[in-house]
């Protein structure tokens, strides 16, 4: 039974890993009714200008330098800095489709006046009359390398629009609208976009890339997270209803997150458009957007009125997710999966590891080795039920051959026998049960953890969120299977079963594990050695309790049940 059910375990376990990395399916879902936005004019505009806001740098050294343009005060570009986000291959410039002469990582992915992230979006109307063009041409101000100031005047309305940087990918933006004329009616946004390339959606063979993105939004005390497919249903001006605690677009890595200040009545946006290069071909890419909205409201002659909203730009660190408010909201952005209570205590306790090796990997190494030293009890409890169980299977046989024509009489028989002994043939599982949760919490931990993007472990293995380039991981992990299913071969199986277990699942495991990080690559190879290594001292445990004499030994006397009437 307990051979059953763990072929059962790895064949789920197969296929959640293959349901994590090949994704849910995709369909090309119709658009949600989107009207086109008005292209910004081209020409009679004066020129283009960009300032610099620089965040500060937190304790790796690491932060952002942010473009901040003149045309509709939106990010030109979000550079972060730090020897983790350099890029040996330079990121192609959107614009001109050709590499970049800046080798650091561009949050800013997108281009387009219309979709610029932190743009100015206000519908400001006096009467009937659009008084605020959709495409302003703001006047820039660099106050400090922290800090910028952008301003536009025109029909008895002044705007300024400050940002301004304290903390380490975290940008503060404010807007003011002064009313000099009749009164205005005013609604504001704080937009943010990310343009997502099919083939980076879609990623190599098997591998599910990290760049797949979904909306995030936490509305009405309720998290909401949806990806692209259901992101295409929704229309560019539909509100979630309840008020707002934050707004975001997100990948495996990064966030970019807008959290709403000094108004409760904010709501959250979230919508996906396709673009295609031509009429009836698929489309290339999506525009994910989310975006911050206050409601409508008046601004009388002489008044101003602001509107305020905290943006993180970088990777999903925790400790950076949390500063960002008192409430740690913007952690949310994590998706630790179903066992997340346990994920967060395990990337904590990876995390301080890595503070005393200095290496992630080792860090790896290191937390699988402490997770199954924590686990011996639960194996011991195991391995005493195991050693019941083999100390019985004489006793089992005969009932089995004697009262083979009767199934009724051989199951009360066989409980009969458990329960004189006091054996339990469940308890043998339910350790094993137990330690799906924490390893599956553990696997998803490594699957989503920034701290192993572009962190090298040593020799070949610069990137432990890439592939192992040259497949040693993976295929050192499918011989360790294979070895441990060949000295150790499962017991009770059927030929089908056994022989399934011994070629099948080491090389399934192999195929999978060639698109895998690497990190999760060296996790599942340390797990296989030490289960290997445990495998071995278990059975060795259980051939000196065979040893013992007692039942199963010759020493007991095999239960008499007489066969049911009719039997």
């Amino acid at each position: 039974m307990k051979d059953s059910l763990r072929t059962i375990l790895f064949l789920v376990l197969g296929g959640l890993a293959v349901w994590m990395f090949l994704g849910r399916g995709r369909t090309h879902a119709p658009p949600g009714g989107h009207t086109p936005i008005p292209a910004p004019p081209e020409t009679g505009r004066p020129p283009e200008q960009t300032f610099h806001v620089r965040s500060p740098l937190n304790r790796a050294q690491a932060g952002f330098d942010a473009a901040i343009t003149t045309r509709s005060g939106g990010l030109r570009e979000l550079r972060l800095v730090g020897p983790q986000f350099v890029m040996r291959t330079a990121p192609v410039d959107p614009r001109t489709g050709r590499p970049s002469a800046d080798h650091r990582m561009n949050l800013a992915s997108t281009w387009n006046e219309s979709v610029l992230s932190l743009r100015s979006d206000l519908t400001v109307m006096r009467g009937d009359t659009t008084v605020v063009p959709m495409y302003q041409d703001f006047t820039g101000r660099q106050i400090s390398d922290n800090e910028v100031e952008l301003a536009w005047s025109g029909d008895g309305v002044e705007l300024t629009r400050t940002y301004r940087s304290t903390r380490p990918y975290t940008l503060d933006v404010e807007t003011r609208v002064v009313n000099r004329g009749a009164p205005l009616s005013v609604e504001a946004r704080v937009p943010v976009y990310q343009w997502v390339l099919r083939e980076d959606e879609n990623g190599k063979m098997m591998q599910r890339p990290w760049q797949v993105a979904e909306g995030i939004c936490r509305h009405g005390g309720e998290l909401f997270r949806e990806p692209r497919d259901k992101l295409l249903e929704r229309r560019r001006t539909d509100d979630l209803s309840g008020a707002a605690s934050f707004a975001a677009i997100g990948n495996t890595y990064f966030a970019m997150a807008i959290v709403p200040r000094g108004n409760d009545e904010a709501r959250c946006r979230l919508y996906a458009e396709d673009r295609i290069a031509a009429a009836g071909e698929e489309p290339i890419g999506s525009v994910f957007g989310a975006s911050i909205g206050w409601p409508r409201t008046t601004i009388a002659t002489g008044e101003t009125q602001r509107f305020e909203a905290t943006v993180f730009l970088g990777p999903k660190e925790p400790e950076a997710l949390a500063a960002v408010t008192d409430d740690h909201r913007l952690t949310d952005t994590v998706n630790l999966g179903f066992f997340s209570f346990i994920a967060r205590q395990l990337l904590r306790f990876l995390r301080f590891l890595f503070s005393i090796v200095h290496n992630w990997g080792a860090a790896i190494m290191l937390l699988t080795l402490c997770i199954r030293v924590a686990l011996l009890p639960l194996l011991a409890r195991s391995m005493k039920s195991m050693a019941m169980m083999a100390k019985l299977k004489p006793e089992l046989d005969d009932i089995n051959k004697r009262l083979a024509e009767n199934q009724e009489a051989k199951t009360l028989a066989t409980m009969e026998l458990y329960r004189k002994h006091g054996v339990n043939p469940i308890s043998g599982c339910l350790p094993q049960l137990a330690q799906l949760p924490i390893w599956w919490a553990l696997y998803t931990t490594l699957q989503t953890s920034v701290e192993l993007f572009h962190a090298p472990f040593m020799l070949w293995w610069h990137d432990l969120s890439a592939p192992d380039p040259f497949y040693v991981l993976p295929l050192v992990l499918g011989a360790m299977m294979f070895l441990q299913q060949k000295l150790m071969p499962p017991q009770g199986m059927d030929p089908v079963q056994a022989k399934m277990m011994t070629y099948f699942f080491p090389i399934f495991l192999t195929g999978i594990s060639l698109f895998l990080p690497a990190g999760l690559a060296l996790y599942m190879l340390v797990n296989s050695c030490l289960g290997m290594l445990q495998q071995w001292y278990t059975k060795r445990q259980l051939d000196q309790l065979k040893s013992g004499g007692g039942p199963g030994t010759g020493g007991g006397q095999a239960i008499q049940v007489k066969a049911l009437s009719g039997g």
